[in-house]
């Protein structure tokens, strides 16, 4: 377990070294958009505006699924693994940006935005590779500014995405059994 701990604050320290400025703006914004779910509000804001068909089920649906996973983020696992941030205890760590005090583990920002694609995906029943490809780069790239900036560990981040997976399942389950239990679906706009 010690060689685990020690390769996350040595994966963390060699990110979070390579300071520079394009490096500074492309992870402060990267983080800046996803803070406080702000993409993801503004995709609500653009599927009300724009979409034609279940407009109202899909902001819903989105909107429901980030409330479970802040919910699931903030409340039982920040609370359960109290974990301190790594510019707590990591001498040296250069922090950049808003500090976050509250717990480390999981990355609520990861979290959130790993939930907010996949549901965005399973609602618009997008399958093409190009946009799988760039959601994945997102999500990776998310994950290193989140500990570039000094907030997080690795293995935050990958907490943040398995349960960014995980906090999804409940909700496109529920939208399932809306559609089959009726017919049709009952947010339908």
């Amino acid at each position: 377990m010690d060689f685990l701990i020690n390769l996350d604050a040595q994966i963390f320290l060699l990110v979070n070294h390579l300071q520079n400025k394009f490096l500074d703006t492309l992870t402060l914004g990267t983080s800046l958009i996803t803070e406080g779910g702000l993409l993801w509000l503004l995709t609500c804001f653009f599927i009300l505006i724009f979409d034609r068909k279940d407009k109202k089920r899909k902001i819903i649906l989105i909107l429901i699924t980030l409330l479970l996973n802040s919910w699931l983020v903030n409340i039982p696992l920040k609370l359960f693994f109290f974990r301190q941030r790594p510019f707590e205890v990591i001498e040296g760590a250069k922090v950049l940006g808003k500090i976050w005090e509250n717990s480390s583990f999981p990355s609520g920002h990861v979290a959130a935005s790993v939930a907010a694609l996949l549901i965005i995906f399973y609602l618009f029943k997008l399958r093409k590779n190009w946009l799988i490809f760039f959601s994945i780069i997102f999500i990776l790239l998310l994950g290193f500014s989140r500990i570039y900036v000094g907030m997080h560990y690795p293995s935050d981040v990958l907490g943040g995405i398995i349960i960014g997976l995980i906090s999804v399942i409940p909700v496109i389950w529920l939208d399932k059994q809306l559609i089959f239990s009726t017919g049709k679906n009952r947010l339908h706009s």
